[in-house]
């Protein structure tokens, strides 16, 4: 299969939105306890700002992941067959889990803490991937024929959406985003949405819909995204963060809908975008694409330890929305080229983890 270069563009930025997400945690009310959080009060702007940029990329930048992991994972199975498939997977996912996770359980016994506090963290997402690896594998052993699926169009599009939009108000209404189960491996606000991509992303490769995919749905999905973009803070600015974090409630059913509608909107534009105009390489680019992978086990970590050193430690105490741009590009940088320069010279790096 010819390679896909506008993926490996698409995959740089979403690893970028994946660390302005984690960055972010530590400049917002209410969010997961396992980042620090900001001594002080926050500025209405700055949680206005870092609030906004948390939703949008909450909304498409893990999806996407799916969807390119998914389309991927079948040209894969084709070529390697089952056993060859599984083993590969094994190698890619399976070793870096299980090594990242017992880094995460000798952390845990150093500081004293109980081992039953062990979560998957921020790994949940090669559970994920070797889920569906497994899935697959199955799937394909029971030799099921499944009847060609046209490419989706743009009213197409919005029905899917309203379908997910659906399917977030049921399981929020007694699961909201962030609530996370099974060793946080699992956020059930946000399955419909996930599996919704991967099993788009398994058809859109059967199929062929990037390749036939018309360039009109932009006319249509253009300006939803451009509105319900635009939504994100006014929402914010009238309602604050809590009045979107799902529930029974108006609120609770307009911000599922909402999320669905930019979810598929960011994906459906940025595939389209990205195909049409960045399908190229180049040095640094494909540099680039080569660390996604490794910078994503490694961004926590990082992120931690500037959050903790700007928030505690820093002899100059910065407003939180600067504390949070410096977190991000700092953390961006330094896993890059601690990737592509250190990580790439261990040893038998390249047959895992690149």
């Amino acid at each position: 299969m010819q390679r896909l270069y506008y993926f490996d563009n698409i995959k740089i930025v979403l690893i970028i939105f994946v660390i302005l997400i984690h960055s972010g945690l530590a400049y917002i009310p209410n969010a997961e306890g396992w980042s620090p959080s900001y001594l002080g009060p926050l500025p209405f702007s700055d949680v206005l700002v870092v609030g906004t940029i948390e939703l949008v990329a909450g909304a498409f930048a893990m999806a996407l992941f799916f969807f390119i992991s998914a389309y991927l994972l079948v040209g894969s199975f084709d070529r390697k067959g089952r056993t060859k498939f599984l083993k590969d997977r094994f190698v890619r996912i399976g070793i870096p889990l299980i090594g990242s996770a017992a880094l995460i359980l000798i952390f845990i016994a150093a500081v004293g803490a109980s081992v039953a506090l062990f979560s998957f963290g921020w790994l949940w997402f090669l559970v994920y991937l070797l889920v569906l690896g497994l899935a697959y594998s199955v799937w394909r052993g029971f030799n099921i024929r499944v009847r060609p699926v046209r490419c989706p169009q743009a009213g197409m599009l919005i029905l899917v959406a309203l379908v997910l939009g659906a399917a977030n108000f049921v399981v929020r209404v007694w699961y909201p985003p962030d609530v996370w189960v099974l060793w946080h491996v699992v956020e059930p606000a946000h399955i419909p949405l996930y599996a919704l991509f991967m099993v788009g992303g398994i058809l859109a490769f059967r199929n062929g819909w990037l390749e036939t995919v018309s360039s009109s749905v932009l006319k249509v999905w253009g300006p939803i995204t451009v509105v319900a973009l635009c939504g994100v803070p006014v929402s914010i600015a009238i309602l604050g963060l809590s009045a979107l974090s799902g529930g029974f409630t108006a609120f609770g059913l307009v911000s599922a809908f909402w999320e669905a509608f930019l979810s598929v909107g960011i994906c459906t534009c940025l595939l389209l975008v990205f195909k049409q105009r960045w399908n190229e390489t180049g040095r640094v680019k494909a540099a680039l694409a080569k660390n996604v992978y490794t910078v994503y086990l490694i961004q926590v970590p990082v992120i931690l330890f500037l959050q903790a050193y700007f928030i505690e430690y820093a002899a100059i105490k910065r407003p939180p929305l600067l504390q949070f741009v410096l977190v991000g590009v700092l953390a961006t940088a330094f896993c890059f080229l601690f990737s592509n320069y250190v990580i790439r010279k261990i040893p038998y790096a390249d047959q895992v983890i690149f």
